[in-house]
């Protein structure tokens, strides 16, 4: 089976149910919808929510449980480097890494969308 298509840059947030209910994810959703080329994505089956996915040396990378603060500042600090800092690298999904699931329903994730998935 091929692998599925995806965006090559930004952030990717999964919007699938657990990851909605778990703590911390309105805070990341509005940090994806003040960050240029952010995407909801449909459920990724990981479950350890919330769950985002970022493109790290040209490969997509997604890390689970970033529910505090201090892990949304050191995904906003990926974003803005590029690089994952040290102290997330643990938070990653490895056997996950460069799929996404339902590719095709990937929809930008903006301050208006951002407010009508935390409502």
């Amino acid at each position: 089976m091929a692998r599925p298509t995806c965006i090559t840059s930004g952030l990717l947030v999964c919007t699938g149910k657990k990851c909605r209910d778990d703590k911390g994810f309105t805070e990341i959703v509005d940090l994806a919808g003040a960050t240029t080329r952010a995407h909801e994505a449909p459920c990724q089956g990981l479950c350890n929510g919330p769950i985002v996915g970022l493109h790290v040396d040209n490969e997509l990378r997604w890390f689970s449980h970033v529910r505090t603060k201090k892990m949304r500042n050191l995904v906003t600090k990926m974003i803005e480097q590029g690089r994952v800092p040290s102290k997330l690298r643990g938070r990653e999904v490895r056997k996950h890494r460069g799929d996404v699931r339902g590719a095709h329903r990937l929809h930008p994730l903006d301050k208006r969308r951002a407010a009508e998935l935390t409502r």
